[in-house]
This record gives C-alpha cells, sequence and structure tokens, in this order.
C-alpha cells in the first residue's frame, strides 16, 4: 500500500515538474512575444506622430495661403 502510494505521488509530481516546464516555456514564449508587439507599438506611434505632425504642417500651410488669397481679394 505504501509503495503504491509513493508510486502514485511519484507521478503526479512528475506531471507537475512537466506542467511547470511547459508552463516556463509558454511565459518565455509570450514574453518574447510581448516585447516584439511593444517594439512593434512604439513603431506605429511614432509614425503616427509624423503623420499628425506632418498634416498639422500642411493645414497650417493651407490655412496661411487662404488668408493670403483672401487678402488679394480684398485688396481688388
Amino acid at each position: 500500500m505504501n509503495n503504491e502510494l509513493l508510486h502514485h505521488l511519484e507521478q503526479r509530481i512528475n506531471e507537475a515538474v512537466e506542467e511547470i516546464s511547459s508552463l516556463r516555456k509558454r511565459i518565455s514564449e509570450l514574453e518574447m512575444q510581448n516585447y516584439e508587439l511593444s517594439e512593434e507599438k512604439s513603431e506605429i506611434e511614432s509614425t503616427l506622430n509624423q503623420t499628425k505632425e506632418q498634416q498639422s504642417n500642411w493645414e497650417s500651410s493651407l490655412s496661411q495661403m487662404l488668408n493670403r488669397l483672401n487678402q488679394m481679394d480684398d485688396k481688388q
């Protein structure tokens, strides 16, 4: 009876050790994926900020041109 119980406990411990190993591997994979996604997010945010700045510059430039055109119209 004791040998059967010990054998059963040994099997359960081995299964738990395998599961822990598998979970550690999965955690490593997820950490790497998280790092890669974080890098990608930073690049996208940077591109978005550049695009927003460019749009703002274009809008400002267009506004200046419209103001000049209006001034020219007013003088005529």
